[in-house]
């Protein structure tokens, strides 16, 4: 009978665990300057975001593969993607993210023209449309937890903005 107690205790402690999923939000937004463009550490883009829960923190961008197909969304990407806490930065939550580049307008026509100039031609809007999964490397407040979700970033011109929605656990 204690055997059975045990066991039930336990089922039911990893069954609180497992459905212990927390909802996780990012606002993010990044403006790039001209002449410099780009972020000091290399990153395609860089800039701030808002953690509902956590409170504010940078947001960093880091394309790791990029294929290019000069369709409205046929470029496909992926990348690493870091929010480090202002109040606590050793809490670096990591994400392992990959998606689509989607051209906007009728059939995509911006980001046909962002192929068309140099990298550094600002005016070409897009979206990068991705799925994360949080990497086990997060540190701090973010060590050893696991989830999954959806992220949506406009980029026009200098201005990046957008959102992570999905779970931790």
């Amino acid at each position: 009978m204690l055997v059975a107690a045990v066991a039930a205790f336990l089922s039911l402690a990893f069954a609180g665990r497992a459905s212990a999923q927390t909802p996780l939000q990012a606002e993010v937004a990044a403006t790039v300057t001209l002449p410099s463009g780009g972020c000091a550490n290399g990153a395609f883009a860089c800039g701030t975001a808002n953690l509902a829960g956590y409170g504010p923190a940078t947001w960093t961008f880091f394309p790791s593969e990029v294929t290019a197909v000069a369709t409205p969304c046929g470029s496909s990407y992926a990348a690493t993607t870091e929010f480090t806490l202002a109040s606590d930065p050793s809490s670096t939550l990591m994400l392992d993210e990959s998606g689509s580049l989607c051209g906007l307008g009728p059939n995509g026509a911006a980001y046909r023209g962002y192929f068309a100039e140099p990298p550094q031609a600002y005016g070409h809007p897009f979206a990068i449309v991705g799925n994360w999964t949080v990497d086990p490397i997060s540190t701090g407040q973010f060590s050893g937890l696991t989830g999954s979700g959806t992220d949506l970033i406009k980029v026009a011109g200098a201005h990046d903005a957008g959102i992570y929605t999905g779970t931790l656990g």
